[in-house]
């Protein structure tokens, strides 16, 4: 067992060092004493002690009750309540308020001992066991893909673009590989989510991490899906920026939009004019404007042709899973670099 901290609250300033002498010798590590409650509840916040000895009667100018909620029910710190006899124990109006043990003198040191360790131990199996919210999950999946999005193309587009020194080439293939395997950890994330969908929808296929590509001439990419006009919406400016530069180097003309409300009268605009757009890549998720789903509908009023490719770093978001059902041509994962853009622009080509 790792050496466990503590933080001993109690006004009797004998009875606090007996209880620190008793702590020293059984291994233990006495972060700091108190004499009240409030001067216990600030320690615990800023110095987070594994485990709080606290005396009774007397807790100063707080209740047990509020220390309670404050130092075990608020952060998740085990509170021993230490007591001279049975009639020191208060009655709690809080049945869920109780102290996790309890030392009532006389003890000698292998119950003090067995007491810290049995509150130690049960409160660290249950922060092992603590489920996380899937929405909080997913969440942070989605920030994390984003990222690893604007990384993966910036260093994809710097190897196209180096004159291939050995170390260089080699330096951005390693950066490359590790934000392949971020990614597949990402995804391992979203097992839980994963699950879930495949009991609702049948089958969930995610794509696999692309392999780390090899080198590569950087001259630009010629190929079928060469020469579109692309309206680009994503909120993130590093996506935007790092996007763009890659259909650019494809040989595509790309013009970038913050909110779907944007790309809706860029759409309008354009289609009006003769610079009409081939394909839009639209993001799920807009926190300050509307998304992919909200966008698509208001586009076909607009062009009922128009070829939409739906993006995001929610690998398991349903718009994503059925995206054709939706009216989607292709579906874009983050994080995705020119393999991913050339596959989903295949798709347009198919749809000429």
């Amino acid at each position: 067992m790792a050496k466990v901290t503590m933080l001993i609250a109690v006004g009797n300033a004998a009875e606090a060092e007996e209880l620190e002498s008793l702590a020293n010798k059984e291994g233990f590590g006495v972060l700091e004493r108190v004499t009240t409650g409030d001067k216990a509840v600030a320690l615990a916040e800023s110095r987070r002690p594994d485990v709080v000895l606290l005396g009774a009667p007397s807790f100063g100018n707080m209740s047990l009750n509020e220390i309670l909620e404050r130092i075990q029910s608020g952060l998740g710190i085990p509170v021993i309540l230490v007591a001279d006899s049975d009639e020191d124990l208060p009655d709690l109006d809080n049945p869920a308020g109780h102290p996790c043990r309890y030392l009532v003198r006389p003890f000698g040191p292998r119950t003090f001992r067995n007491v810290v360790e049995a509150a130690y131990s049960r409160t660290t199996r249950t922060v092992r066991k603590k489920a996380y919210p899937a929405s909080l999950v997913r969440k942070a999946a989605h920030d994390i893909n984003n990222s690893l999005s604007s990384a993966l193309a910036n260093i994809q587009l710097a190897r196209r673009s180096c004159t291939h020194e050995e170390d260089e080439c080699r330096h951005l293939d390693d950066a490359e590989k590790s934000i392949l395997r971020a990614r597949d950890h990402s995804i391992q994330l979203l097992e839980p989510s994963l699950k879930e969908l495949e009991e609702t929808e049948g089958a969930v296929k995610i794509a696999p991490a692309p392999p780390a590509h090899p080198r590569r001439s950087h001259e630009k990419k010629k190929g079928a899906a060469a020469g579109y006009r692309i309206l680009l919406m994503d909120d993130e400016e590093a996506i935007l920026s790092a996007t763009s530069d890659m259909l650019s180097f494809l040989g595509h003309t790309v013009t970038v939009a913050k909110s779907g409300e944007d790309s809706i009268e860029m759409y309008r605009q354009a289609y009006a004019g003769d610079s009409r757009f081939d394909v839009v890549i639209l993001d799920i998720t807009v926190p300050c404007g509307i998304g992919a789903e909200e966008t698509l509908p208001r586009l076909r009023e607009i062009d009922p042709n128009v070829r939409a490719i739906i993006s995001s770093g929610y690998a398991t978001h349903p718009l994503l899973v059925n995206y054709a059902a939706s009216g989607f041509v292709a579906a874009l994962i983050k994080p995705y670099g020119f393999k991913e853009l050339e596959e989903s622009l295949a798709q347009i080509s198919l749809r000429k």
